[in-house]
């Protein structure tokens, strides 16, 4: 029993965001990644995040240009994901209720598969958009098209779709937040039928 535990330990240690799961530069993302989590990022230097994946800084620096590099990559890689999901939620259903189901199990999804990238990206908010960056993919957009469609479908009361696309996500996001600060237990998607309900009761389908 405890040998698997490990296995699996050591496997999520190595496992890859934007690269091949147990390569070097997975374990360098891992360990940027754990180094965010234990509250270090704005103190983490290029050779504390080489020395936590176990390898030289010269190493690191074959596959990054510098820290900012590093976690600019992690971020823009589950925003761009999340956007591509969002997207998909909007194309999933002709109706704003189905739509909202999907979104939220798309936030749900991502959370439980990986809960620590998705709690970076959650607490990384605010670094990174609103700079100047080039987004394939975002899922406020995403959701704001959803939105603004429905809207235009007649499904729910018209407004400004940046205003209730915020409404909306905030009903996911703020409980994503009380248990990035460990207020609410267990997975994202144990509350996914309660989010959902309350992400319809904040659009108000007219039909």
């Amino acid at each position: 029993m405890a040998r698997t535990a490990t296995k699996k330990k050591v496997a999520a240690s190595q496992r890859g965001v934007t690269a091949i799961d147990g390569s070097t530069k997975a374990r360098i993302e891992r360990a940027a990644l754990s180094l965010f989590q234990n509250g270090e990022m704005d103190k983490a230097t290029t050779r504390a995040i080489a020395a936590k994946a176990g390898i030289s800084e010269g190493a690191l620096y074959r596959h990054y240009t510098s820290k900012e590099d590093i976690w600019a990559g992690l971020f823009f890689n589950i925003h761009e994901r999340l956007g591509d999901l969002v997207m998909a939620a909007a194309l999933n259903d002709d109706h704003i209720r189905g739509q909202a189901g999907a979104l939220v199990n798309a936030y749900c999804q991502t959370a439980d598969d990986d809960w620590q990238l998705f709690c970076f990206h959650l607490l990384s908010l605010h670094r990174f958009l609103p700079k100047e960056h080039e987004t394939r993919s975002d899922p406020v957009v995403a959701a704001e098209f959803m939105i603004s469609k429905a809207m235009e479908n007649n499904q729910i009361r018209k407004g400004d779709p940046v205003l209730v696309t915020g409404m909306a996500q905030g009903v996911v996001m703020q409980p994503a937040l009380l248990k990035a600060y460990g207020r609410l237990s267990g997975k994202l998607s144990d509350y996914q039928q309660a989010l959902t309900e309350s992400v319809i009761a904040v659009l108000s389908p007219l039909n």
